[in-house]
């Protein structure tokens, strides 16, 4: 009974929504941004419309077409009508603008529009529709968000504003599985050493992939066998993040791993190293969204108290500033979320 107490407490917890309102912020660009990649492309049709509309696709002949094209014709008109909804509601979603609605209804039309052509669904969009409707049920837009400047007066929400964690804590938790997910698969020679860590080299050297000249990638062929053996370590190695993040949320209990983890900031560090990886692979590899999704998801993996910490830190860098995150919750409350000389928003 105890430790189905504790297990309920864990999931029950609340907390300010600044985490996943950045995490909602930084989804909601990059989609948008792919978006607009497909428009500016003139690829609507092609990807979205059934082949009687002169799409790639062929929905009509499966024996259970997607709903959408059972309720509305298979022709482009209807293929842009979709497409201009998951526009509309990723932009909407952006603004925080009936936050848990445009989350809904754009994984619903992009879950629609992946069945019209399943081989165009990348894995990446898999992620994203999953974020998404974690999102829907989520506080992700009491901050940083129209729907808080109409409750509060101020896109900032309120300073005492509290949501369920337990979309941070699932948001985290499919990072890990992610990145872990990816090391285990990571089976092929190339990825070992009796294939001489060639993996990257390969990838770099792929015309599908590639951004960098082939002479430069031969010039450079130890770094990407580095780059490769640090690669398949790191993501084996993403299972520790969830005893980092718990040693890092009990600092005050006794133990010398506990200590050596906080004191090195492993968290920070693991992370820090993903988005060097992230940024890295998107100036050499051709990955679209994929590196900028993942890194939307980074912020789910601090507590928001932690964000209100480096935001007070940079605040006193420039002048004066009001108390950290930290400071005001030993005073029995959290720092506003607004930028570090801003005061609590006013009551609604």
């Amino acid at each position: 009974m105890k430790a189905w107490s504790a297990w309920v407490a864990l999931w029950d917890r609340r907390e300010h929504p600044l985490s996943l309102a950045l995490v909602r912020l930084l989804m909601a660009a990059t989609l948008l941004s792919d978006l607009l990649q497909v428009l500016r492309l003139d690829l609507v049709v092609d990807l979205f419309g059934a082949s009687e509309a002169g799409g790639l696709g062929d929905p009509m002949a499966r024996e259970s077409p997607p709903l959408l094209l059972q309720l509305l014709p298979p022709d482009a008109s209807t293929a842009w009508l979709a497409f201009s909804l998951a526009l509309l509601t990723a932009f909407s979603l952006l603004l925080g603008f009936f936050s848990r609605t445009s989350a809904l209804v754009l994984t619903l039309t992009l879950a629609q529009l992946a069945l019209i052509l399943p081989p165009a669904d990348r894995g990446i969009d898999m992620l994203v529709r999953n974020v998404l409707l974690v999102l829907a049920l989520s506080g992700s837009g009491e901050a940083l968000s129209i729907d808080a400047w109409r409750k509060t007066g101020s896109v900032w929400g309120r300073a005492d504003s509290r949501v369920s964690a337990w979309p941070r804590s699932l948001l985290f938790a499919q990072l890990i599985i992610l990145y872990f997910a990816a090391g285990v698969s990571k089976v092929a020679s190339a990825w070992l050493p009796v294939g001489g860590w060639t993996a990257l080299y390969i990838a770099m050297r792929d015309p599908a992939f590639a951004r960098v000249p082939d002479a430069w990638v031969d010039a450079l062929f130890p770094l990407t066998q580095l780059g490769t053996l640090a690669t398949w370590l790191w993501e084996w190695g993403a299972p520790i993040l969830l005893l980092a993040a718990w040693y890092r949320s009990t600092p005050d209990r006794p133990g010398r791993l506990r200590a050596t983890f906080n004191r090195l900031h492993f968290l920070e560090v693991y992370l820090i190293v993903g988005a060097i990886f992230h940024l890295g692979t998107h100036l050499t590899l051709q990955l679209g969204i994929f590196p900028f999704a993942v890194l939307s998801l980074y912020p789910a993996a601090f507590p928001p108290e932690q964000w209100q910490e480096w935001a007070g830190r940079l605040g006193r860098r420039g002048g004066p500033a009001g108390p950290t995150g930290a400071e005001a919750a030993s005073r029995g409350r959290m720092a506003p979320a607004g930028p570090p000389h801003t005061t609590p928003d006013r009551e609604p």
